[in-house]
């Protein structure tokens, strides 16, 4: 099956908020390191996930694929 074919316009939209996005992630992630753990850093580390799908799916759309993806090692304490 071929890939479908997108508008020049559309990749170009694309990249912009891919770009964009990886502003946001890279501003979460510094402001994650700076959290100790708690309510703040499990709602940072929920809108980071949210965020990165969200790049994935623009960078697939623009034709930009992240080859690698640094996540810091943080890790949501769902005490219960």
């Amino acid at each position: 099956m071929s890939a479908p074919m997108i508008a020049d316009e559309v990749r170009t939209a694309s990249r912009i908020h891919a770009r964009l996005l990886d502003g946001f992630i890279a501003m979460t992630e510094q402001e994650l390191a700076r959290l100790a753990p708690g309510f703040a850093e499990e709602s940072l580390l929920e809108s980071l996930e949210r965020l990165r799908a969200a790049r994935k799916s623009y960078g697939t759309t623009a034709g930009v694929v992240v080859a690698t993806v640094t996540e810091p090692v943080l890790a949501a304490s769902n005490a219960a």
